[in-house]
This record gives structure tokens, C-alpha cells and sequence, in this order.
């Protein structure tokens, strides 16, 4: 009972002091969580990220195979007849081997009604002679409504050979896909199909079957009119076909950094099944339970089963739909666990530490003052003295609870104001070493401070939601450089911006947008004695690109085009910052904004003669900024 009533007295007396170990205990694990939701957020954050760049890289290759189709399907337009001269000449001039991977073939089927059999396959029979082919024929035999043989094809390969004279239209798949085409007068594709290739090296025959798909655009004759279906059905004279294989023209869709890090499965059409599996970049199927190896036996059976691919998505997966050349293809992405470990962070641990670590420390000096406390008032009234120190020692312990909890949330501003105290009340007791030491913590933590406060703002950019509007740019444009002419009276910059130019968007993103490009060409023409910068739309290229190209460009420092690709990464910096200031946030901040409005941003330099920074604000861009500037460099 003695022992117990002990504890009973001693629980009492330092009541207060184990509240606040409590209360600091939640703080730290409320503050621990919080973190470790961020960087869990931040992890998806990032991971969405990369399954969007993905889609838009599929979906820009697949229009980019489709736009050389179209280019091929102009030949017919401009001339009255095509040879396979001209339809060799023009698959050279576009580089379709070098640029075009994963087009395995670019041919023409061109329209045979039953009478002009005889007279086309006469025709085929004389240019294989005159080539030194074997006669190919119309095949597959027999008797039907219409045909569609392949007449040209590119590249004209010993297993291109083989498609010439043959009637993809006798193929129930290919015949769906190219009556749709026919009908509604855009490209078409047909569903998976395996299309014949050269056999991989140490193969055992000459030839493979590799999972696909075949595009076909129709061809009208020229001068008949295609307004309704029966007239496009009238005047068809035949398909440009394009046989893409699905593992040349996926391959390499992954960022090269994420992709041994994500999983990630196309499906034709809606059911994911390992029949209708057109890539799997690590040949395992995580769409759903089966993880076993994509070939086989065992995904042969289960292909012959048609068995679906089901099951729950892990936490960082996604499933996704595209429509691509009429046909609808089923996406599945999954962050393998290189990628979560990729991205781990230590920050909720050190928060946890810390938290901890300032918990105890509050108990130990609470505990400590409490217990004095106590003692001094057993020692009797004579202590007052005592007592009044103990009272100071409190109101210091409030003071210096309100402090650490300050400190918790903002441990920089901490560090530096120790560090300016230091200098200022012992500067007669540190040497130059020790002064210059202080001073570089001081600025290190205020640059630390900087960081933190531009990565919060790179954070509320990227999930803040949009509200759009009508939104005056060359308004927006004037208030920023009016403001910088507030905040650097001395600079003498020439600025113009063009006048009405509006665009449909977040004014708030938008200010902030352009507020670091122009600021930033504020800054890198500070050393030049005419200094010039412009906002405005660039004409050629906004007609060349079919949306509006917008530019910011200035006469500054400039920068070495070998390194534009590290201009839009956090953190990322082609001057010193003995040079310029800054932290290398503002840029990745723009191109966020800039891909939230569904546009591209770009860059054109040269050092020592200026920038130039190109951004559109919409979808739809037809134009690539790499080849621009290549046609550019050709025309000076």
C-alpha cells in the first residue's frame, strides 16, 4: 500500500509533466503520418505521371506511323497514277526503316473488280519479270465480289515479297477493318493479328509470327464526290496499309529511367486477356492474378481458354483506355518494387526522430522543473528567492515549449537565427574562420528555405485544382514586367509584348507561368547594357503547329542546346549561382502549368546570344520542335 500510494503522490506532483510527453507524442505521430501521406502522394503523384507520359508517347507514335500513311495516301491525290518507283521513293524520303520502328510494311492494295482480274494479274506477272521475282499471282484463289491484292510495299525485304498479289480483303479481320475505313473515310485498324517477320537469330526457320495490328486508309478516285456512304463506297480505288508490330512500335514507351520500374501491358479491346495481349514489357502478366511468364506452355493454354486476366490493381497501378485508329485498346500499368524503392524517402523517419527526440527533451525539462519545484516548496517560505527563479524558470519553460513547437515545423528558420545570434552576441569570441563558418550556415539554411518554399509551390501547382476562364496573356504579361520594373528600378530593360492575345485558361497558373519566364529573362540579361525582352505569338510556327506557339524570348546569357534537355528538371541549373541566383524550380513549375493547359513547352538558345522559350496552351500541336530547328539551322 505504501509502494502504491508512492506512486499515487509522484503521479500528482508531475502530472503536468507526463501531459506534455503525451500531447507531444500525438503531435510527433499526427506529424509522422502527415509526412508519410505526402510522400506516399508524392510517390502516385509521380507514378500517374509517368503512366500519362506513356499514353501520350503511344499515342503520339501511332499518329506519327498513321501521319506517313497519310503522306502516302497523298501520292495518289497528286499524280494520276503512282509506279512503285515513286512508291519506293517516297517511303526512302520519309526514312521509313530509321524512323518509323515498328512499321513493318507501308503498302497499297489497290481495288480489282472481277473483269480487270485477268488484265492485273497479267500486269503483276510482267513487272516480277522485269524485277527478277517469281510471279506471285492473285492469291488466295477463287472467285469473289471485289478484290484488294497488295500491289506496292515498302520495304521491299524477302518477307515483304510475300505480301504482293495477296488479297488482304479475303481475311474476315482485315475485311471488318477495311469496310470501316472504306466507309467512314479515316484510318482503320484491325484487331490483334500476327504478322510475319524474319525469325531472331539462333531461330530454327526463316520466318516468325509477331502480335499486331494492320491500319488501313482509304484512297478515293479524284474528282468523285464522298459525302455519304454510298458515294465513299462508289469511289473507292484502294487501301495505303500499314503493318505495325506491336513490340517495335511500343517498345521504348517508358521513360528510359522508369522503365525496368513499371510494369506495363497493352490489351486489344476491352476483355485483358492473354489472347488479346499485344506487349508486355517484362513478359509477366500483372493485370490481374496470373504471374506466370507470358509464353509457353502455360500461356498457351491459357490463350486457348481465352481464360480473363482479373484480379485487384496493387496500390500503384492504373488502367487505362485509348482509341487509336478506330480501335480501342486496353492499358495496364503497375509500379513494380524498384520503383516504390526508387522513390523512398527518409523524410517521415527523420520527422519521427526528431519528434521524438523533442518530446523527451520537453518531459525531461518539465519533469526536471516540476520536481524542483516540489522541492522548494518543501524546503519552506525562507526561499523565496527560490521560489521566484522557479517562477522565471516556468515562464521560461511556456516560452521555450512555444519555441520547439515552432521549431518542429520550421527547424531552418531555427538554425539560421542561432546562427545570426551567435554572430552577433559572441562575434568577439570567434575568430574569422569561426564567423565565416556561421555565415555559411546561415545562407545554406536560407537557401534551404528558398528550396522548400519553391517546392511547395511546385507542389500546389501540380494538385491544385483548374478554374479556366478568358484570360488576357498580353495584360498578365505587362503586370509582370511591371512589377519587376517596380522591384528593380535601376535595370534599363526595352519589354513589348503583343497586344490581344487571349487564351482560355487558369489565371493563376498562367501569372505564375509567366511570371518565371520573364523573370527569368529579367534576370539573365542583368549583365547586358541593352537589355531586350519580348512576349509574344509566333506566327510561322503557330501556322505550321495548327494551335497558338507562344514565346518569350531576351538577349541574355543564354545556354549550350546540348544541355535543353535538363532545363525543365527540378532543381536543374546550366549556371552557377555565383552567376545568377535562383534554385531551379521556376522552370519545372512553367512546364507543369504548361502540360496542366494540355500544351508543350520548348527552348532555343545560344550562349551568349539569348533565349527563347516556346509554350502552347492547348492540345493538338503538329509539330515537332526538334525537326523545326533542324529546318531552321537548314534555311540560315
Amino acid at each position: 500500500m505504501t509502494r502504491a500510494k508512492a506512486v499515487l503522490r509522484h503521479l500528482r506532483r508531475m502530472a503536468v509533466a507526463y501531459v506534455v510527453l503525451l500531447a507531444a507524442l500525438m503531435l510527433t505521430i499526427l506529424a509522422y503520418y502527415y509526412v508519410l501521406q505526402n510522400v506516399e502522394a508524392s510517390r502516385r503523384v509521380r507514378f500517374d505521371e509517368t503512366v500519362l507520359l506513356a499514353q501520350n508517347a503511344i499515342n503520339n507514335r501511332v499518329n506519327s506511323h498513321v501521319d506517313a500513311m497519310l503522306g502516302a495516301g497523298g501520292l495518289f491525290y497528286a499524280s494520276d497514277s503512282v509506279e512503285a518507283e515513286e512508291w519506293g521513293g517516297y517511303a526512302t524520303g520519309i526514312g521509313l526503316e530509321e524512323r518509323y520502328e515498328g512499321m513493318q510494311a507501308l503498302g497499297y492494295a489497290k481495288r480489282v473488280e472481277p473483269p480487270e482480274r485477268s488484265a492485273f494479274e497479267e500486269e503483276l506477272s510482267r513487272n516480277a519479270r522485269e524485277e527478277g521475282r517469281t510471279d506471285p499471282g492473285l492469291r488466295p484463289k477463287g472467285e469473289r465480289d471485289m478484290y484488294f491484292p497488295i500491289t506496292y510495299v515498302e520495304p521491299l525485304d524477302e518477307v515483304n515479297e510475300r505480301l504482293i498479289g495477296y488479297d488482304e480483303y479475303s481475311r474476315p479481320a482485315h475485311r471488318a477493318a477495311m469496310d470501316r475505313a472504306r466507309d467512314t473515310g479515316e484510318p482503320q485498324g484491325t484487331g490483334k493479328v500476327y504478322l510475319l517477320s524474319e525469325a531472331p537469330p539462333g531461330s530454327r526457320t526463316d520466318l516468325a509470327l509477331k502480335p499486331g495490328f494492320v491500319v488501313y486508309l482509304p484512297t478515293y478516285r479524284v474528282g468523285e464526290p464522298t459525302d455519304t456512304v454510298a458515294q465513299r463506297r462508289s469511289a473507292l480505288d484502294g487501301f495505303v496499309v500499314g503493318a505495325l508490330d506491336a513490340e517495335g512500335l511500343l517498345r521504348g514507351s517508358l521513360q528510359e529511367q522508369f522503365a525496368s520500374l513499371v510494369d506495363f501491358e497493352i490489351y486489344d479491346g476491352e476483355r485483358l486477356t492473354p489472347s488479346s495481349l499485344l506487349y508486355d514489357n517484362d513478359a509477366v502478366l500483372r493485370a490481374g492474378e496470373s504471374q506466370e511468364p507470358t509464353s509457353g506452355l502455360a500461356r498457351a493454354l491459357v490463350e486457348a481458354i481465352s481464360w480473363p486476366v482479373v484480379g485487384e490493381a496493387t496500390e500503384l497501378s492504373r488502367f487505362g483506355r485509348l482509341d487509336l485508329a478506330g480501335r480501342e485498346w486496353s492499358l495496364y500499368f503497375e509500379a513494380l518494387p524498384g520503383f516504390e524503392e526508387a522513390g523512398e524517402s527518409r523524410l517521415p523517419l527523420f520527422v519521427l526522430l526528431c519528434g521524438l527526440a523533442a518530446s523527451l527533451l520537453l518531459f525531461g525539462v518539465t519533469f526536471m522543473l516540476i520536481r524542483s519545484r516540489v522541492r522548494a516548496e518543501e524546503a519552506g517560505r525562507d526561499l523565496e528567492d527560490t521560489n521566484r527563479e522557479l517562477e522565471a524558470t516556468n515562464r521560461e519553460l511556456e516560452a521555450f515549449s512555444y519555441s520547439v513547437s515552432h521549431d518542429l515545423r520550421a527547424p531552418l528558420r531555427s538554425i539560421d537565427g542561432f546562427s545570426q545570434i551567435l554572430l552577433e552576441d559572441y562575434s568577439g569570441e570567434l575568430d574569422e574562420d569561426g564567423k565565416d563558418y556561421l555565415s555559411r550556415v546561415r545562407t545554406a539554411s536560407q537557401r534551404m528555405g528558398r528550396l522548400i518554399d519553391d517546392l511547395l509551390g511546385l507542389s500546389r501547382v501540380t494538385r491544385g485544382s483548374m478554374n479556366r476562364e478568358r484570360v488576357n496573356l498580353s495584360a498578365l504579361a505587362e503586370e509582370v514586367a511591371e512589377g519587376l520594373r517596380e522591384a528593380r528600378p535601376e535595370r534599363k530593360v526595352e519589354f513589348s509584348a503583343q497586344k490581344g492575345l487571349e487564351v482560355w485558361g487558369d489565371r493563376r497558373l498562367l501569372r505564375v507561368a509567366l511570371g518565371n519566364l520573364i523573370g527569368n529573362a529579367w534576370k539573365f540579361t542583368a549583365k547586358e547594357p541593352e537589355a531586350r525582352v519580348e512576349f509574344g505569338v509566333d506566327e510561322e510556327l503557330s501556322a505550321r503547329g495548327r494551335v497558338p506557339v507562344y514565346y518569350v524570348r531576351d538577349n541574355g546569357a543564354g545556354f549550350e542546346m546540348a544541355y535543353a534537355d535538363k532545363l525543365f528538371g527540378a532543381f536543374q541549373r546550366l549556371h552557377g549561382a555565383d552567376e545568377f541566383e535562383g534554385t531551379g524550380i521556376g522552370l519545372a513549375t512553367v512546364q507543369r502549368i504548361v502540360h496542366r493547359h494540355g500544351g508543350r513547352i520548348w527552348a532555343e538558345s545560344e550562349l551568349g546570344r539569348g533565349a527563347t522559350f516556346y509554350f502552347t496552351l492547348r492540345p493538338g500541336l503538329r509539330l515537332d520542335p526538334a525537326a523545326a530547328r533542324k529546318q531552321e539551322v537548314k534555311a540560315r
